[in-house]
């Protein structure tokens, strides 16, 4: 710094802050690793213009900061606690309590591969058509905005029209706070479920077994349910179920004028699924194997399929618009949840990271496309996402530290105010859907 003089010249003022030494990554100034790092400050005492003054002259306050060393163990590791001693312990005792912890988190079979366990609560295809089975309305879905299963049946929702009819109760992921699980009612407001006033998603499940008061309940509390808020019973939380029943509901008691969405148009029945089939085992699915795999073969199986399911569906959109041809299908909602939390979460914590979505000029198109719909990106936060991913699932991110980036935006998808919209009715919305019968 510089103050004028009396002559009108400047004379150089130091003010600030001088770097003596700083040794604590071993690096840029020669010394060993892991010592203090000394700061010294003068006073602001007037310097010749050009010169800088001694660190330690007098009037100079030396600050040290200490480094955190954890407990030093490698420092002073020698013939009386061989440092091989030390990793090889640590290194078994962190792994154990990771794999433990993994293995309650996401269920393991002997080899290591996740096993996903079945669905409680599942709606029979002619149950779906039974109006004293499933009503037209008084339906609540609750539904989690980090959660995959839930994404594919909130957007549903929207896309087919329901709003009026199911009512959508949200969850947030905090496994400090549920009692079982990892679901709460959004700030564990009671008052945001107006069907069991519940504070978490154990409740939901004891009290809507079947319309039975179960406080016994045994069992994973998972995300999406659908709840019959007449009888107070779960009817599904198998979320493809979810999407079968949205889906005949949106065709019986919930047609515009323009007439309603179908994703599964009879002709395209048993392509889609197979599709269907197809998605879940290899990527759908397959994503979650390769996070929460204990064993390095576990892991290679599953992403390497996931990988092949990529190159696969890259080549068929290189023909189509959309996964069944030139109109959105059921296969076309299961994906989209799967690909917009690819890059940000399943390519880093899963550890898929062999190619990225953006890598794959055809999904970024169809991905583009898909948020161009009417309540895509209402339906989905791609930033909480990720907070709920690295801070949750704490056994594969200890830390807790969230990566920076990707934002929609780097993933190809406009996310401005005047993005463009495809409004429900609309003759381009008409274009890229089939009408119910």
């Amino acid at each position: 710094a510089s103050a004028r003089g009396r002559d009108g010249g400047r004379r150089g003022v130091m003010m600030g802050m001088v770097m003596v030494v700083s040794t604590a990554g071993g690096g840029f100034f020669g010394g060993p690793r892991g010592r203090a790092v000394t700061v010294a400050t003068t006073s602001s005492s007037r310097v010749p213009q050009g010169r800088q003054p001694h660190p330690l002259r007098r009037g100079t306050k030396v600050k040290t900061f200490s480094s955190n060393k954890g407990f030093g163990l490698l420092e002073w590791a020698g013939d009386l606690v061989p440092q091989p001693l030390v990793v090889k312990t640590t290194k078994f005792a962190w792994k154990e309590a990771w794999k433990t912890m993994t293995r309650e988190l996401a269920p393991q079979d002997g080899l290591g591969a996740y096993t996903r366990p079945n669905d409680a609560f599942v709606l029979g295809e002619d149950e779906f058509r039974d109006s004293t089975k499933v009503p037209t309305s008084g339906l609540f879905l609750y539904t989690g905005n980090a959660c995959p299963w839930c994404h594919r049946v909130s957007f549903a929702v929207k896309l087919l029209g329901l709003d009026s009819r199911v009512r959508c109760v949200q969850l947030e992921d905090d496994a400090e706070r549920a009692t079982r699980g990892g679901w709460i009612i959004a700030g564990r407001d009671k008052k945001r479920d107006p069907c069991f006033l519940a504070s978490d998603l154990r409740e939901v499940y004891e009290r809507g077994q079947r319309g039975k008061s179960s406080p016994g309940y045994v069992g994973r509390c998972t995300a999406p349910v659908l709840v019959d808020g007449n009888a107070k019973r779960i009817l599904s939380n198998n979320s493809t179920n979810i999407l079968r029943c949205l889906n005949h509901l949106a065709a019986g008691a919930s047609r515009e004028d323009w007439g309603a969405v179908n994703l599964w148009p009879a002709q395209l029945e048993d392509e889609i699924e197979e599709m269907n089939g197809y998605l879940y085992s290899n990527l759908n699915n397959a994503v979650y194997q390769a996070g929460f795999s204990t064993t390095q073969d576990a892991h290679d199986a599953a992403a390497s399929k996931v990988f092949d399911c990529l190159d696969r569906l890259e080549a068929v959109l290189s023909e189509r618009e959309f996964l069944m041809g030139d109109k959105i299908t059921a296969s076309d909602l299961l994906l989209l949840p799967t690909l917009c939390r690819f890059d940000a979460a399943y390519a880093v914590l899963f550890k898929c990271s062999r190619r990225r979505v953006t890598d794959y000029p055809q999904l970024t198109s169809w991905m583009q496309r898909m948020f161009e719909l009417e309540g895509s990106h209402e339906t989905f936060d791609l930033e909480a996402a990720k907070q709920s991913y690295y801070k949750q699932l704490f056994p594969l991110n200890p830390s807790g530290i969230v990566p920076y980036g990707p934002t929609l935006s780097d993933l190809g998808v406009d996310n401005g105010l005047d993005r463009k919209v495809v409004r429900r009715g609309s003759p381009e919305f008409l274009s890229r859907v089939h009408l119910a019968p």
